[in-house]
């Protein structure tokens, strides 16, 4: 890794921590870009760096690609055409004669406990990672220890740690006795044990940030749990110390090493550093960029399929003067694709919207009972709306009465006391249950906001907008949201604001199948408050007066898509006298119909061998109840496009559940304020999933959580370990890219955004917004414009458009 000699300890140690991505616990569990840190390095230069330090993967093997070279797959043509478009040769013998090549693996960085390990003995750069694992389990627990871990009042996570490893019987055994009077004179300030490590370590400047960084990913699922609380914090203005003291804790650790280890060894490994930093770093960056050009040719595959489908001209969709009878707003999720396409083919008199699941308002949700809120917003922005909720004292008193009983009860089976008797005496009474789980008679486990309740009691409860928001903000934010979603005109009698979510039962990552843009919640709440807002007569009858084209009788209903089974429920307004019966029962009717041909279709990558829809819709839920289940849905598996355009011109074409769709009119948007929400919120959000699905996908071992069957949770709420120990794990499984048969479910692109807009307007929201120009600028998407005909652009750099 490149490093500015004249840079300060200080400065470098924070371009490290920095370069780690943070990852949400798993009842917020949301995609993340894994490269976040590197964003401002061009892609192959990230892709150079991190493989030749921590030996980190960001490019599929040649010879996977060399396996994809077939009729109406990749061709050595789109091969010569990426390497032209990134200046590389175009000669394609050359070419052939890489792809039969065997990939020479990078010079990695070495680390000192890696030189430490002996043949037959414990790994000692196991050692390390596992005691810093054990430690960090406990001191962030959230509930789940039955003992918690005492921390004194005041100390932070280094000074912790210290004291934790003075007293951790587990050293000697692995021979390291001499290890404790040494962290015993070291001070338990975080900085002076910095800078102590440092001085004894003495890393040569050039390899000094590259070192500091592998040591952190040696433990990056922690550092990345780090993060996050570092990223909490800074989003409400303050700051967290705790990835600088996870750093600080790995740096001593070496540094004791080195004052224990044998001189052979420590000479051996300043030769090998020495070695790394004499190694042509160039090569690595060819190698990346040859990477990234065969990268760029499936790119260019698949772009083609779709520009080949995109309409030219709108459909007809009514007669002259007749509008919908219903306007349905899903989220731009790629599983909604598949469902607004079927929707549209069973109801013709049916517009469906696409817009990013939180419809626009940037809340966070509080329940009854609970200290604090939680986010229901993209995670990139703060939210701005406290939405609380409503309902009958005894509702919520009964509500906490069980969920009590449930924890004392919990607590008494695992407590010392009873935990050995308890399957002796109550094991027979958990037959019928176990049989039932195992059968898929139960429901999926229960959602957060439905523990405790039953189904009537649950419907009384409601989520408000706060008392305090005055008249005027409500109705600024209902126009927000109209325009947002494009209503500015002809609204349908019913509009249909659908969230959505997924049920299923024993999966830690449960909440990671739910609304992304809604924080790896549901996005009920997000629907039902923008239908009460937009529902709202005082607020309606503002809008009407400011102008709007708002139909008294029309109204707005939230819904519920459960991504799993597919269904879409109604979750309101059901016995509003307002909503026409008539039209009620007929858009019931075709959400039923979309239903099952949305199954039909999205089973075939499930379970090919079904066909009868009532076969299909038996599985489909069972799926959802069976805890043995590793694979319940394929979630955003294959996401590769986001389109941002009006609906008429990918209507009736088949995505595959491949697209995100934004729905957008810059005929709509004259000062192009929705377009620079689009492409500073929604397009970021979906380009975290598409590099997380990336990532976990080349490189699963360091950017994906592994087997999915061996998964322990840790902290509560925390994560997961694979097995019983080793690093916190990050991503995606092996079973949510994978089938059974090893073969990839999803195929490691980046995200290609089409977006139909003037280019100058995109240059300057590309100019204006950091983090969007990084992603744009450095690769790490792809921006195409479609003009007014239909054809596509490719932005190359501001103002130079490439016709594709």
């Amino acid at each position: 890794m490149s490093s500015t000699i004249t840079a300060s300890p200080e400065q470098v140690f924070d371009r490290v921590i920095r370069r780690i991505a943070p990852v949400w616990p798993l009842d917020s569990f949301v995609a993340v870009n894994p490269y976040w840190g590197f964003a401002d390095q061009s892609f192959p230069e990230a892709a150079a760096i991190l493989q030749g330090t921590a030996g980190e993967r960001v490019l599929m093997d040649r010879r996977w690609y060399a396996e994809q070279i077939q009729p109406s797959k990749l061709s050595m043509a789109d091969i010569l055409q990426a390497a032209g478009d990134l200046g590389l040769s175009t000669d394609e013998e050359e070419w052939r004669e890489y792809l039969r090549q065997a990939p020479e693996p990078a010079l990695r960085l070495p680390t000192l406990p890696e030189l430490l390990d002996r043949q037959g003995h414990p790994a000692i750069s196991q050692f390390v990672v596992e005691q810093i694992s054990r430690f960090m389990a406990a001191y962030y627990d959230h509930g789940q220890a039955l003992w918690s871990f005492p921390k004194a009042s005041g100390a932070g996570l280094y000074e912790t740690w210290r004291q934790y490893t003075l007293k951790d019987r587990s050293l000697a055994p692995m021979g390291f006795k001499a290890i404790r009077p040494i962290l015993l004179s070291l001070s338990p300030d975080s900085v002076i044990a910095r800078d102590w490590a440092v001085r004894i370590l003495d890393i040569p400047k050039a390899a000094e940030e590259a070192y500091f960084l592998v040591l952190l990913k040696s433990v990056g699922g922690w550092a990345s749990w780090c993060r996050y609380l570092l990223w909490q914090a800074e989003m409400q203005g303050g700051s967290d110390a705790d990835l600088s003291d996870l750093l600080t804790i790995r740096m001593v650790w070496e540094a004791l090493l080195q004052q224990t280890a044998r001189a052979q060894v420590l000479e051996r490994w300043r030769q090998q550093l020495r070695g790394w930093i004499l190694a042509d770093k160039k090569a690595d960056l060819d190698d990346a960029l040859r990477g990234e050009a065969l990268l760029r040719a499936s790119e260019i595959v698949f772009r083609r399929q779709v520009a080949s489908r995109i309409r030219h001209q709108p459909v007809r969709k009514h007669r002259a003067g007749v509008g919908p009878k219903v306007q349905a707003a899903f989220c731009i999720d790629v599983r909604s694709e598949v469902y607004r396409r079927h929707l549209e083919s069973v109801m013709p008199s049916c517009e469906t919207i696409g817009f990013a699941g939180f419809f626009g308002v940037l809340l966070d949700y509080r329940r009854q009972g609970d200290l604090t809120p939680r986010t229901q917003s993209p995670v990139l922005l703060n939210p701005v709306v406290h939405v609380e909720e409503k309902g009958p004292e005894p509702v919520i008193q009964r509500r906490f009465r069980r969920l009590r009983r449930g924890a004392e009860w919990k607590q008494f089976k695992l407590s010392a006391a009873s935990c050995f008797s308890f399957v002796e005496t109550a094991g027979l009474s958990y037959v019928g249950r176990l049989l039932a789980d195992t059968l898929g008679w139960h429901r999926p486990s229960v959602p957060p906001d439905d523990a405790g309740l039953t189904a009537a009691e649950r419907s009384q409860l409601q989520c408000a907008l706060p008392a305090s928001m005055g008249r005027d903000e409500r109705v600024a934010m209902a126009e927000f949201i109209l325009t947002g979603l494009g209503l500015t005109q002809g609204i349908a009698p019913i509009v249909l604001l659908g969230g959505h979510g997924s049920s299923t039962t024993n999966n830690p990552h449960r909440a990671g199948l739910d609304c992304g843009a809604c924080a790896g919640q549901t996005g009920e709440v997000n629907a039902k408050a923008a239908a009460g807002l937009l529902n709202d007569p005082q607020v309606r009858q503002d809008l009407v007066a400011k102008g709007w084209d708002l139909d008294p009788h029309s109204r707005f209903l939230p819904a519920l898509h459960d991504t799993m089974t597919d269904r879409v429920e109604i979750l309101a307004g059901l016995d509003d006298s307002k909503v026409d019966s008539q039209a009620l029962a007929e858009l019931r009717e075709a959400l039923e119909k979309a239903t099952n041909l949305t199954r039909l279709e999205r089973i075939l990558r499930l379970e090919s061998d079904l066909r009868d829809p009532q076969v299909v819709a038996r599985n489909t839920r069972f799926r959802g109840r069976d805890w043995s289940q590793v694979r319940p849905e394929w979630a955003l598996a294959g996401n590769a496009a986001f389109i941002a355009a009006p609906r008429w011109r990918t209507r009736e074409m088949n995505l595959a559940g491949r697209a995100f769709l934004h729905d957008y009119d810059v005929a709509k948007d004259p000062d192009f304020g929705v377009l620079t929400l689009i492409m500073t919120a929604p397009l970021v959000v979906a380009n975290w999933i598409n590099l997380q699905y990336y990532g976990s996908t080349v490189d699963n071992q360091r950017q994906g959580c592994g087997n999915k069957v061996l998964h322990n949770v840790v902290g509560g709420t925390i994560g997961v370990l694979e097995g019983n120990g080793g690093d916190l794990r990050i991503g995606l499984s092996e079973q949510s890219i994978r089938d059974s048969n090893g073969g990839l479910q999803h195929e490691p692109l980046r995200l290609s955004a089409f977006i139909e807009a003037p280019t100058d307007a995109m240059d300057r929201i590309i100019a204006g917004n950091e983090v969007l120009g990084n992603l744009v600028e450095h690769r790490w998407l792809s921006i195409l414009q479609i003009d007014t005909d239909g054809k596509l652009f490719e932005r190359r750099a501001a103002g130079q458009w490439i016709s594709v």
